[in-house]
C-alpha cells in the first residue's frame, strides 16, 4: 500500500514537472507561439432559395399572372429564376409576394 502511494507520488511529481517544462519552454518563446485560427463560420444559408421562388412563380403562373411573373424576371436583368442571383433572391421574393397579396386582397 505504502509502495503504491509512493508510486503515484512520483508520477504526480513527473507530471508537474512536465507541466513546468512546458510553461518554461513558452516563456523563452516570449509567448509567440502562433495562435490557433477559429474554425471557419459557415456562410448562413439564404432565407429565401431558388426553389422557394420558383415554386411561387408556378403557382402565379397557374393563377393567371404568368406574363407579370416573366416581367418581373426581366426586370432583374435574368432570363429565369435561377438566374436571379442570391444577393437579389430575398427581393424578388418578396416581389412574387406582392403579386400574390395583390391578388388576394382582389378576391376581398
Amino acid at each position: 500500500m505504502k509502495m503504491k502511494l509512493l508510486l503515484d507520488v512520483i508520477q504526480d511529481m513527473r507530471n508537474l514537472a512536465d507541466g513546468l517544462e512546458a510553461l518554461a519552454q513558452g516563456m523563452a518563446d516570449g509567448g509567440n507561439r502562433p495562435k490557433p485560427t477559429p474554425p471557419a463560420k459557415e456562410q448562413p444559408k439564404p432565407a429565401v432559395t431558388h426553389e422557394m421562388a420558383r415554386s411561387l412563380a408556378v403557382e402565379l403562373s397557374k393563377s393567371g399572372k404568368r406574363e407579370e411573373v416573366k416581367q418581373l424576371i426581366s426586370s432583374y436583368g435574368v432570363k429565369n429564376i435561377t438566374a436571379v442571383a442570391e444577393d437579389d433572391l430575398e427581393s424578388f421574393y418578396v416581389d412574387l409576394l406582392s403579386m400574390k397579396e395583390g391578388d388576394d386582397n382582389a378576391a376581398d
